[in-house]
């Protein structure tokens, strides 16, 4: 990553954390490497960060040039409202805001984001389910024939078969004949015979199970 931005010295550096689809959460000393590197703004995409154990918003700071942004769309349940915000220094937000359409969010919207925000101890339950969920679902994976990739999501990636692009569609049709959808990433770059399941029901993550235990063994 710091090769990269040495080489090409973007403006803007986007890191992924939680990643997808992998689920991977960026260690701290990797956004502290990419400041360090860039001689821009270095913008950390936490779509998926109240699942994980840690946020780079502990690390945004009036004398770093560092953005956290963030969506209404998984934890809030909100995909259709399209609504997302950014955390990062004063300076920073004054320049968007000098910059900033004059109708970019609609009164809906912002009507709907703040009584989401009236609802956080809900919504921090209900990840907490999720995320208790992901882990008894790992634990389920790890007693089948799979590569498991370790997840700060909502979901969990795992690699099948021979790790191949057949393999992966292979398994993926066959829990479809089964009435199960995963979102099949085998022919993604480096994902060769992989699969990502969201993270459901308690009952929906059984039937997942199942289902794969029967196609794989």
């Amino acid at each position: 990553m710091t090769a990269a931005v040495h080489e090409h010295r973007p403006t803007v550096t986007f890191l992924c954390s939680p990643n997808n689809p992998t689920g991977i959460v960026e260690d701290p000393a990797v956004v502290d490497a990419a400041l360090a590197a860039s001689d821009g703004i270095v913008v950390v995409d936490e779509a998926y960060a109240q699942f994980s154990d840690w946020s780079a918003l502990d690390l945004v700071a009036e004398d770093r040039a560092l953005v956290v942004v963030r969506t209404f769309s998984k934890t809030w349940s909100m995909a259709a409202a399209r609504l997302g915000y950014l955390v990062g220094p004063s300076w920073l937000v004054g320049h968007l805001s000098d910059v900033v359409l004059p109708y970019h969010l609609d009164a809906a919207k912002q009507a709907a984001g703040t009584l989401a925000l009236g609802h956080v101890d809900e919504m921090d339950e209900r990840v907490k389910i999720v995320v208790e969920e992901r882990e008894r679902l790992v634990e389920g994976l790890g007693t089948l024939p799979v590569e498991t990739f370790p997840s700060g999501a909502n979901f969990v990636l795992f690699r099948v078969g021979a790790g191949d692009i057949e393999a992966g569609h292979r398994v993926w049709q066959a829990l479809v004949d089964r009435s199960v959808l995963v979102r099949d990433c085998s022919g993604w770059p480096r994902l060769g015979g992989c699969l990502r399941v969201t993270i459901g029901t308690p009952e929906e993550n059984d039937r997942f199970l199942a289902a794969l235990r029967e196609v794989l063994v």
